[in-house]
């Protein structure tokens, strides 16, 4: 007889919320090579770093999925990992909004944000993005994320004076990435 975790019966988030506590997770989770998405959350739990209700919600499948990727095994091989790295960053305005007039050509704003995790290569940053969307196909996340990760791109070459060489997605729905 095996007793389930305490959090694993707990009740669930919204869909929003569930996205949320797995980026909480993924941020905390410790990573090597024996990680056990279980005992990993019910740590978590214990030592505050999410809520019970964040634990109840999480994907433990999804999870255990993604650390038996081969994109976890490069992160893995990596010579460096950051998580969650914030920037403020300055873009022109009119690549977020390309309607706008000729006056502001030459304006600039003000970005910031957090990377969800991006690793260092030998000949470059490749960042990955988790994504807990509900899709079919990875080419819609590429569709709809693909310039937040080009912003997370900018401002990651500022910070580490390296070239992003790699831009990833990873699906915890589908339990695949996508590369860019």
């Amino acid at each position: 007889f095996c007793e389930k975790p305490a959090f694993m019966l707990g009740d669930k988030l919204s869909g929003a919320a569930r996205g949320t506590a797995m980026h909480h997770i993924m941020q905390f989770i410790n990573f090597d090579s024996k990680v056990d998405a279980i005992l990993e959350i019910e740590r978590l739990v214990e030592w505050k770093y999410i809520t019970e209700q964040e634990a109840a919600s999480a994907d433990v499948a999804a999870i255990n999925a993604f650390f038996k990727s081969d994109i976890y095994n490069r992160m893995m091989n990596s010579l460096k990992i950051h998580r969650e790295m914030r920037f403020l960053t300055e873009i022109p305005a009119k690549r977020i909004d390309k309607t706008l007039d000729i006056d502001f050509d030459d304006a600039n704003i003000i970005v910031q944000g957090a990377v969800d995790l991006c690793f260092e290569e030998q000949d470059g940053i490749v960042i990955l993005d988790f994504k807990t969307d509900r899709v079919n196909d990875l080419g819609e996340l590429i569709d709809y994320y693909g310039e937040q990760l080009a912003i997370y791109s900018t401002a990651a070459e500022k910070i580490f004076r390296k070239p992003v060489k790699e831009r990833i997605i990873y699906s915890f729905h589908l339990g695949k990435s996508i590369s860019f």
